[in-house]
């Protein structure tokens, strides 16, 4: 029997896979989504990274444009990054070092928007040469702790007479403080600006925080001592503008102003001309670098618990209007002023404790004394003021209630006089500002 041959099997078109053959690699839809994100977050980081660089050339680009003098060769200089305390006087002060100034402009925030930290402002002068040495001299320069960037800016038209030119303003009147014709011609006005030496700057401060620490004596003893020295030229020198700062800051202070923050109406130092006129107050606080008076006297601000009673006991004891006791309790509590919270809370809370309109009367007059010789020349019963201030509606509060409590009208009309009359001595004093005391002297007007 012959053998059957087969032929080859037919190829259904499929070809042999290799167990080595790479195979498609399955991802679980966690990983897909990992990567997608990894991919997406690098493109953002390269966009990011690429309009970066475009602000950079275009930032480069402009300052460059700037720094080059416009064809219409401008005497107007650009500055930016003025500090919040800076105002056009202390820019001519500055700047007016180089030559005649023509126009000063800063561009102050508007009413409904926030302070800034720093101010734009423009300087132009009437020679183009002036405005060449500032710009080489004060570029990167320091006002006030911040460098100052300047640049030349779009020519404005020249008045025909300059704004100012150093050494007129300089120049003595005659006035006291060296006083010069404000916005009425018949009244002098004392412009006060800080020193922009800040090394003058913190010595005036110093003087000032030892002078109001212990007293006019302490003055007139660094007087005598320091009369030739430069530093303190400020004491001595009655014309110069330092000297003004320095008598204007120690006045506020006593007025109840604080280190940062002050009244920015002009006002009347002394009974006769000139008129003040403070400067602006400054976004950031004044740095004054000066040891605390704490510590440098008493080593702690806290009354220790024996002291602490005792003065509670002797201002439990102000009931009534006698001067002794009253004059007991407000002696010891300056001789506490280191720790004037801890006085004010005191006092306060006798306050609170009063149980008849009487002992609550008795009470305002220790404030009253209290407050009347905050003046003295006591270490730290300047600081007394200060920490009355906020506690006052509480106080007033508290003698509202005891006067609407007096059943008798014409006890309860003596009670109203008397606490009026108090208020009426401390407008006299100017121990705070006259709007205050209204206020205040409004409760009982209801």
């Amino acid at each position: 029997m012959q053998k059957r041959k087969f032929g080859k099997p037919l190829s259904l078109g499929l070809k042999k896979t290799s167990s080595t053959a790479t195979q498609p690699v399955k991802q679980w839809p966690d990983e897909l989504a990992a990567k997608e994100a990894s991919d997406k977050k690098k493109r953002n980081l390269d966009t990011f990274l690429e309009e970066l660089k475009q602000e950079h050339e275009q930032e480069a680009k402009r300052l460059s444009r700037r720094a080059e003098a416009p064809p219409e060769n401008t005497t107007n200089l650009h500055i930016n990054n003025l500090p919040s305390d800076v105002d056009e006087q202390v820019l001519c002060t500055v700047f007016g070092k180089f030559g005649a100034i023509g126009s000063v402009k800063i561009l102050w925030p508007r009413g409904d928007e926030p302070a800034r930290p720093h101010n734009t402002g423009f300087v132009c002068f009437m020679e183009r040469a002036a405005a060449e040495a500032a710009l080489q001299s004060l570029s990167n320069a320091e006002l006030h702790g911040q460098p100052l960037r300047v640049s030349w800016g779009k020519p404005v038209p020249l008045p025909s007479k300059p704004l100012y030119v150093l050494g007129e303003d300089e120049a003595p009147t005659g006035q006291p403080f060296n006083a010069r014709s404000g916005v009425a011609d018949d009244v002098p006005e004392v412009q006060v600006a800080r020193p922009t030496n800040s090394r003058t700057l913190r010595l005036i401060h110093w003087t000032v925080e030892h002078v109001i620490r212990h007293g006019p004596r302490f003055e007139c003893l660094l007087i005598s001592r320091v009369h030739d020295d430069p530093r303190f030229r400020f004491l001595v020198d009655w014309q110069s503008a330092d000297h003004a700062y320095y008598r204007w800051r120690m006045y506020s202070l006593l007025c109840g102003d604080t280190k940062d923050h002050w009244r920015q109406r002009m006002f009347m130092m002394y009974d006769a001309v000139p008129v003040w006129v403070p400067p602006t107050v400054a976004v950031h606080p004044v740095a004054w670098n000066l040891e605390s008076s704490e510590s440098e006297e008493h080593g702690d601000t806290e009354l220790s618990s024996r002291t602490r009673g005792r003065l509670q006991r002797r201002v439990d004891r102000v009931q009534s209007s006698g001067r002794g006791v009253i004059a007991s309790a407000m002696a010891m509590a300056v001789e506490c002023a280191h720790a004037p919270e801890q006085v004010v809370d005191i006092v306060c809370q006798a306050f609170a404790n009063a149980q008849t309109p009487t002992a609550k009367l008795a009470k305002l007059h220790l404030v009253s004394d209290i407050l009347h010789n905050s003046a003295a020349p006591v270490a730290n019963a300047w600081r007394l003021r200060q920490a009355f201030e906020p506690r006052l509606e509480e106080v007033f509060d508290a003698l509202v209630l005891a006067h609407r409590a007096i059943d008798a009208r014409l006890r309860a009309e003596q009670f109203r006089k008397r606490v009026l009359a108090v208020l009426a001595v401390w407008e006299t004093w100017v121990v705070y500002p006259a709007e205050r005391i209204y206020e205040l002297a409004a409760k009982f007007m209801d």
